[in-house]
């Protein structure tokens, strides 16, 4: 067998190459929330235990946008998004008019594992703000702290990204407690598991 032969049979033979994340992106996502709220005031702490309720298992839908630099296998980036949940709950208990507005801005650091997906880490700033008109609450809760989580991306196109993304937040805020007079100091601790659908420009 000639070069020549040699060389267009290796032409018929896919070579391997590494998905290409970088630049501009922007998509929806669907999320799964749910987590606990601590009470932090000494009106509602019993020995050395903190009153805690759960948050009630809700559905969040959210938009984000970002952008990423790759080299070979890493991938550096940053992304803003906004997820919104209305109607949530306490202790599994509805509350209409409950509505939460998170905002995170984060870092991302992945590695590209072969020609489609990516697993990467993520963390930074964190901010929830929940509507308590329908309680009564002299003021909104406005909770500040940190994120952090995994996910993988699957590049189904050479411009659809799809992927799931588990995250844990950390915040807390206070609010005026109308009953004790006071601030009541609330620590949030939110887990959340979504599906996310970007278009990568």
């Amino acid at each position: 067998m000639n070069k020549s032969a040699i060389f267009a049979l290796m032409g018929l033979i896919p070579t391997a190459g590494l998905a290409d994340f970088s630049g501009a992106y922007g998509g929806l996502s669907i999320n799964s929330v749910s987590g606990t709220t601590t009470f932090g005031d000494e009106l509602l702490v019993f020995g050395d235990t903190e009153l805690g309720l759960g948050i009630k298992e809700d559905t969040a839908f959210g938009g984000f946008g970002g952008y990423q630099i790759q080299s070979g296998n890493f991938v550096y980036g940053g992304e803003i998004a906004l997820t919104s949940a209305a109607d949530g709950g306490l202790a599994g208990i509805q509350i209409e008019g409950l509505d939460t507005l998170t905002t995170d801005i984060k870092g991302r650091v992945g590695y590209v594992l072969n020609d489609r997906v990516m697993a990467y880490g993520t963390a930074g700033f964190s901010r929830v703000d929940v509507d308590l008109g329908s309680l009564d609450a002299q003021e909104d809760l406005e909770a500040d702290g940190f994120i952090i989580g995994v996910g993988l991306d699957y590049l189904a196109t050479d411009s659809i990204v799809l992927g799931a993304e588990f995250t844990n937040r950390q915040v807390d805020g206070s609010v005026a407690d109308t009953i004790f007079a006071e601030e009541l100091d609330v620590e949030l601790d939110v887990q959340s598991l979504a599906l996310r659908a970007a278009f990568k420009f």
